[in-house]
């Protein structure tokens, strides 16, 4: 996996370092019918409940199964009342193993954690790569082709995690919770094979993942503000990646799809052959998770 492929889904904790010259920032695609309940649990970022959306079938997603978020290592515990209140029984961590070292989630006694990365940062990679992004070395263009290169690899480098992880979602009895550290691209492409699998159209699960966009939009712009006003620690700096890195790009959601359909010629070609579920599970899957 390239080397700047790990900085651009992990590269968030850089925020509050970075610096360049003063630049305009680009206005990112937001999602257009903000459905989902956004929860308020102070110090977790991007916390919301995927539901009050309808399939195909015109079946509405059950709204309190299935939440999605940033990485739970600042979570306190005068917030653990409201996973009990959420019914929240299960984690899945979809960070790698330096992630989870660096920041590992504080939870509530009682509840199952469980990891699964489709990816590891192997080696010192990481480090090397924040070295070369403060020496202005990274570039806006090359950090935007190596996101788009890692939403085309994540969902067919490492099919049998993915698979693992759709499983444990979707066969679970009780609530579930997973994220990544921002909440947003790794966490963003499993709600989306998760909704394609449900059979919601492609203008639902596009909505769905920019929402991310709307629901860390002060918390981005908060650190783009500060990054620009530390630019005298690192000039060289290219702000415009850290922005590259900070938001979705529905671009980026085609390329996951886009190499899916290449590799198996379809979504649905995908579910089956690659996930494992077959035309009788994704209608127990649809029944179980809709009404």
């Amino acid at each position: 996996m390239n080397t700047l492929i790990k900085i651009s889904v992990l590269s968030i904790s850089l925020c509050c370092i970075f610096s360049c010259k003063t630049q305009h920032f680009e206005i990112p695609e937001y999602g257009k019918n903000e459905t989902e309940k956004v929860l308020n649990i102070k110090k977790v970022h991007n916390f919301r409940t995927v539901g009050n959306i309808k399939n195909t079938e015109g079946r509405a997603l059950k709204e309190g199964m299935l939440y999605r978020s940033a990485h739970l290592h600042q979570l306190k515990k005068k917030s653990f009342d409201e996973f009990g209140k959420l019914g929240i029984a299960e984690i899945i961590d979809l960070r790698n193993s330096k992630e989870i070292f660096e920041k590992p989630d504080h939870l509530p006694n009682g509840i199952t954690y469980k990891k699964y990365s489709a990816f590891e940062d192997r080696g010192d990679q990481l480090a090397q790569a924040k070295k070369l992004v403060l020496k202005g070395k990274v570039k806006a263009s090359d950090a935007d082709k190596r996101m788009v290169d890692f939403y085309r690899e994540y969902v067919t480098e490492n099919p049998e995690t993915i698979k693992t992880i759709i499983a444990e979602i979707l066969e679970a009895d009780h609530p579930v919770l997973y994220h990544c550290t921002a909440g947003k691209d790794r966490t963003g492409i499993i709600t989306a094979l998760v909704l394609a699998i449900l059979k919601f159209d492609e203008e639902t699960i596009y909505n769905e993942y920019l929402l991310s966009n709307n629901y860390r939009k002060n918390l981005v712009r908060k650190r783009l503000h500060l990054a620009g006003t530390l630019h005298f620690l690192y000039p060289k700096m290219d702000l415009q990646v850290l922005e590259k890195l900070s938001w979705v790009e529905k671009r980026y959601l085609d390329a996951a799809f886009g190499e899916i359909n290449k590799k198996y010629g379809s979504t649905d070609a995908y579910i089956q052959t690659v996930l494992g579920i077959s035309d009788a599970k994704r209608t127990e899957y649809i029944q179980k998770f809709t009404y």
